[in-house]
């Protein structure tokens, strides 16, 4: 068998991403503060592009794009095409009509974003390690002892729980050789004192190496008698867990409601110390969405607020004038005018589908921005899709880590696409809707006889709604409502 090499044409049809098709999935896809993020990086490389100090007025918007109308054109009808495209797209973009800060916002009173902002960042927060450092420097013991007593500070989880074996701490393999991290060695003993050292810190139960000693280092430190419930959780605590509480009680030889007394007091106690003090910042919401309510009916709009008003560079445009036709100057002015179409051509359509695919949402959810959650109806992104004549993978990405403020709330805008049941008078309930109904169930029942699933099954089917235990067990659990046995109250 020989090879052999040679030359064939063949026509085919393929679709090719192009870097500008891959930019606008991109803008698409970023959540309001990541897209801020994104524009400014285009500001700070572009020279095509300057910010407007303040804010447009209306009747402002397009005064330096009158100036550029004065000049002389541009030489090239290609080049003049490109100014005249961001120009008027300059001019959609500052429209304060279209701009979350403006219309229905400036109507209903919003107030200055700065200053917002400023009154709703929280404070920067101690962090645990911080807070225990903090002590151990004010106590008077031994170098060496503080020293080991550090190491085990900073191996604490967030919840305040040392997870590592206290020996290991204190030891690292080098080339198959277990070496000490401290100069001077240490025994088990003196671990154990560093131990108790950091355990006798603020807050009460740090340190711990499991849930029932971290209960017992704060019961021991009460200033009342926890005797009784010091037993409990020595010797009962996976029988409390699952509210065996008959069981306790014929083994402790006491009545019931003793344990009941004992079980209440442990709830006061913190099984988390650590999580009282700050680890990672919180991330705060941004909605991308906001849907108002005026005078009965619910209006969408595309929160642009953080977004920079733009306009033509002066400077940039004056130096395209004066460059030769051929120039490399030119070229790479007009590349980066490119860029700029792109970037507001990408974040313009972006406003746009998030507008089209909200009010779809808002049409068909109707119910739910009425009345509430308990009103949601089943909604697949592929009939939204469908209405709006766009590839559903295309929703997908617009929705993907964008929230939308309604009256009801601050909501994931997924959250409004669930799937449902159909009732036996024709009507359709979604799984979060019933979900809400089975802990609203739950919330009310008699808790000397809680509801079995087959009870919540049963009422449901009286509601008209067909599902199966299964189901109903398995929402259970995504709600963390405990069984009907670990519910019963004695």
């Amino acid at each position: 068998m020989h090879l052999t090499q040679s030359l064939s044409q063949r026509m085919e049809q393929k679709l090719v991403m192009t870097r500008q098709m891959i930019q606008s999935i991109e803008m698409l896809q970023l959540p309001l503060m990541d897209l801020q993020q994104s524009i400014n990086m285009e500001l700070t490389s572009n020279p095509w592009l300057d910010l407007v100090d303040g804010e447009l007025a209306p009747d402002r918007t397009n005064v330096e794009l009158k100036r550029v109308e004065d000049k002389p054109a541009a030489d090239g009808n290609e080049d003049d095409a490109r100014v005249k495209r961001v120009e008027l797209l300059l001019k959609e973009w500052n429209d304060p009509n279209t701009r979350g800060s403006g219309g229905v916002a400036r109507r209903m009173g919003e107030e200055d974003a700065k200053l917002e902002a400023m009154q709703n960042t929280a404070a920067p927060s101690t962090s645990l390690e911080e807070h225990l450092l903090t002590q151990l420097h004010l106590v008077k013991e031994e170098p060496h002892l503080k020293e080991l007593a550090e190491v085990i500070i900073g191996s604490l989880d967030t919840n305040g729980y040392l997870n590592t074996p206290l020996m290991d701490l204190f030891y690292k393999n080098e080339g198959g050789i277990r070496r000490p991290v401290v100069k001077d060695g240490i025994t088990e003993d003196e671990a154990e004192l560093a131990l108790a050292l950091v355990q006798g810190f603020d807050p009460p139960g740090v340190g711990a190496r499991d849930v029932r000693e971290c209960l017992l280092l704060q019961m021991r430190r009460m200033d009342e008698d926890f005797s009784f419930e010091e037993q409990l959780v020595e010797h009962h605590l996976d029988d409390l867990s699952h509210n065996r509480l008959p069981k306790i009680a014929k083994e402790m030889a006491v009545p019931v409601e003793r344990v009941k007394e004992g079980l209440a007091r442990i709830a006061h106690l913190n099984p988390k110390p650590g999580r009282a003090f700050g680890g990672r910042r919180p991330q705060y919401v941004v909605p991308d969405v906001v849907v108002d309510e005026i005078e009965g009916e619910f209006h969408v709009r595309i929160n642009e607020h953080f977004l920079p008003a733009l306009r033509i560079s002066q400077d940039s445009l004056n130096m395209l004038k004066r460059e030769p036709k051929d120039s490399a100057v030119r070229e790479y002015i007009m590349g980066k005018l490119g860029s700029a179409v792109w970037l507001m051509e990408s974040v313009l359509q972006r406003r746009n589908t998030l507008e089209r695919i909200a009010q779809q949402i808002v049409d068909i959810q109707k119910p739910f921005f009425e009345h509430g959650p308990t009103h949601l109806k089943p909604l697949m992104m592929q009939e939204v899709a469908e209405r709006i004549g766009m590839h559903v993978s295309t929703v997908s990405r617009a929705l993907s880590g964008k929230y939308m403020q309604t009256p009801q709330g601050l909501f994931p805008m997924k959250y409004f696409f669930t799937g449902g049941f159909s009732t036996a008078d024709g009507e359709s309930e979604s799984n979060r809707a019933i979900m809400l109904k089975i802990q609203e169930m739950v919330k009310h029942e008699d808790k000397k006889s809680p509801l079995s699933d087959q009870e919540i099954v049963e009422r449901l089917m009286a509601e008209n709604i067909n599902i199966a235990r299964r189901t109903v067990a398995k929402y259970r659990e995504k709600l963390n409502i405990p069984s009907s046995r670990q519910r019963k109250e004695y």
